[in-house]
């Protein structure tokens, strides 16, 4: 008998270790494809982008971004209160040219209130979103507030005209936030 509780211990042990999530992984990105989209009239192709204003938004937490975008260019930096990154950094940008091999989001040094410029912002409500482009599932910029995050926003393009998709973007969350 003892020799089976000792095997079934052992089994359970290994078990637990194979079950147990890698610490180092990289967090899951929340999902913003199932929150409530309040996005007015998208562009219908890329030669649209152009004539797209620019659009200031915030979230409830205080965060407030910009998304600017050009003829192929395209851009959202958000400021403020940005947990769980370096000291002086108070902002994070998602650059990107589109159909081109786009950066990945990046932590930046900028005060708080970096983009109050007396503009008011819109303010996405938690479980909502904002889609700035959905061309297709491999072709889109979103940004929303899940439940469990300050703000999510991605970036879905091809890298060039038969390259894979990819996806970049960034997670404000407490205690830790995150680039993609």
């Amino acid at each position: 008998m003892g020799r089976w509780v000792l095997a079934a211990t052992v089994a359970s042990a290994t078990l637990m270790m194979t079950v147990v999530p890698n610490a180092a992984a990289a967090p899951t990105i929340p999902d913003i494809d199932s929150l409530i989209d309040d996005s007015g009239p998208l562009p219908a192709s890329v030669s649209d982008l152009r004539q797209t204003p620019s659009v200031v938004f915030g979230t409830e937490s205080g965060v407030v971004c910009t998304m600017w975008r050009g003829r192929i260019t395209h851009d959202i930096t958000c400021a403020g209160d940005i947990p769980g990154v370096a000291p002086g950094d108070g902002a994070v940008q998602l650059p990107g040219i589109y159909g081109k091999a786009s950066a990945p989001a990046r932590f930046v040094p900028a005060p708080p209130d970096a983009l109050v410029a007396g503009e008011p912002a819109v303010t996405i409500p938690v479980g909502h979103k904002v889609v700035f482009w959905d061309f297709s599932p491999s072709e889109s910029m979103v940004c929303g507030v899940p439940p469990f995050a300050e703000l999510v926003c991605e970036l879905k393009e091809p890298q060039n005209a038969t390259g894979p998709v990819t996806t970049h973007g960034f997670v404000i969350a407490a205690p830790q936030s995150w680039v993609f």
